[in-house]
């Protein structure tokens, strides 16, 4: 035993010299302090509870640590964590400090040297559930011509069940769903969306719902005035002719897209004169239109037509 004692005993007196270096290189090492913002955590031991409020969501936490350790203060493991009781039972507000030991570290050479605020006032409130009613939100508009049948609107489901603060559910009716964008849209189209919630607010079911958007073209009337009765099929050049009224006014139904588009000079109002001969006529007006577009009243336009003999 004395020999293998002796041997290599240079060796072994080296790495005693650098064991006790480390050592005390540890032990000795100078601590620095960093402060930090970190997240407040609260636990509730009564699950019909719940916190509704928070004066501080994150708190201001000055550490004290050895140099080594400091990139442990980076982690998202940090976090101060406060535990209500069971004997709170009733809604209301609550505060408390926040104690060094609460403050949870990943190592116990780290220290708490401060906490800001020292105080966090929460708001209890009694959990409840409640059925909320689904409404689409809908965004922009369709394109021109074309409009939403918001009274065809389905959406599946059209409720959801909540759960969350007494004080906020009491308040509220209906949730509406993630932006449903209408811009330029031409057609009836189908949408799954998810249904947005207040971070207060827990879904018991899946929150994403079918939601049918129907859309249809508008129709309109649109009145057109001043327009020019032109002549056509003059059976005989040596003729001349009269119509009354020259210009014309009437209404147009119709797709309001096309509606919009047209202007007096795009008509054609015209009387025929196919094989007619000198005298006096009540004819009726002819009116060239686009499809989807009608006219208002359906009783002829009548035009009196007067021709005569042109005089040599």
């Amino acid at each position: 035993m004395i020999k293998w004692l002796g041997r290599n005993w240079g060796l072994k007196f080296i790495s005693l010299v650098l064991a006790a270096g480390l050592w005390y290189y540890a032990v000795g090492e100078e601590s620095i302090e960093v402060t930090r913002v970190i997240p407040v955590k609260i636990q509730m031991s009564d699950q019909k509870m719940l916190v509704s409020e928070i004066s501080a969501r994150a708190v201001q936490v000055t550490f004290s640590a050895p140099r080594s350790l400091i990139v442990n203060l980076a982690s998202r493991d940090i976090q101060a964590v406060h535990r209500i009781g069971p004997e709170i039972k009733t809604a209301g507000e609550y505060s408390f400090r926040l104690e060094p030991a609460e403050i949870r570290v990943p190592d116990f050479q780290i220290r708490v040297l401060k906490i800001i605020p020292e105080a966090v006032t929460v708001k209890l409130d009694e959990v409840v559930v409640q059925k909320l009613e689904i409404q689409p939100d809908f965004v922009g508009e369709p394109a021109i011509g074309y409009k939403l049948l918001n009274e065809e609107v389905r959406v599946n489901p059209n409720a959801l069940l909540v759960q969350g603060p007494k004080g906020v559910l009491e308040a509220m009716k209906a949730v509406k769903t993630e932006p449903i964008d209408l811009v330029g849209r031409i057609r009836s189209f189908n949408r799954t969306v998810r249904v947005k919630l207040p971070p207060t607010l827990k879904p018991l079911s899946e929150a994403l719902v079918d939601v049918l958007i129907p859309l249809r073209e508008e129709f309109n009337e649109k009145e057109f005035r001043d327009v020019t009765v032109r002549v056509l099929n003059m059976p005989d050049i040596s003729n001349i002719f009269e119509v009354t009224p020259e210009k014309i006014s009437f209404t147009l139904k119709g797709s309001k897209r096309l509606l919009e588009k047209l202007s007096p000079e795009d008509l054609l109002a015209y009387v025929d004169l196919s094989g007619l001969k000198k005298g006096t006529y009540d004819l009726p007006l002819h009116v060239v239109l686009p499809e989807e577009v009608s006219l208002k009243d359906k009783q002829p336009m009548i035009i009196k037509t007067v021709i005569n003999s042109q005089k040599k």
